[in-house]
């Protein structure tokens, strides 16, 4: 049993396609962040103004071929850098997708080893405006 790969379209709905060509690494389940704000009175009575929780996906790309595949990744991250949404495929032949943004403002796709490179990488949900 082949293992399914992740797949990034660019820019969301379609354009360009950055297949994977090794798994993630260190994937969490979820990844969350919430923006609350906290005040206990000097009662001790908690108040809690919950504004959002925002959902992430984080990785790390531990191999990374040198030519195609890095190059492939340098083109999807120019267009992420610049805030442009995209799908994510957890499955690359199946379609459902996670629509992200990119959460980085900067890339480094560091030596690894002798024709490899690695870095990490970490995406904004993208949540619909009504």
């Amino acid at each position: 049993m082949a293992l399914a790969l992740p797949k990034i379209v660019y820019p969301s709905g379609g354009g360009s396609t950055l297949n994977f060509v090794y798994p993630p690494r260190k994937v969490p389940y979820r990844a969350y962040e919430t923006t609350r704000h906290d005040n206990v009175a000097s009662s001790g009575v908690r108040e809690t103004v919950f504004e959002r929780t925002d959902t992430f996906f984080e990785f790390e790309m531990e191999y990374v071929k040198l030519a195609s595949d890095v190059s492939n990744w340098d083109s999807f991250i120019q267009s992420a850098l610049q805030g442009t949404p995209f799908d994510y495929y957890p499955d690359g032949t199946v379609g459902s997708f996670t629509t992200y943004t990119l959460e980085d403002t900067t890339w480094n796709a560091a030596y690894k080893q002798l024709g490899m490179y690695a870095f990490a990488m970490k995406f904004r949900q993208r949540v619909a405006w009504p």
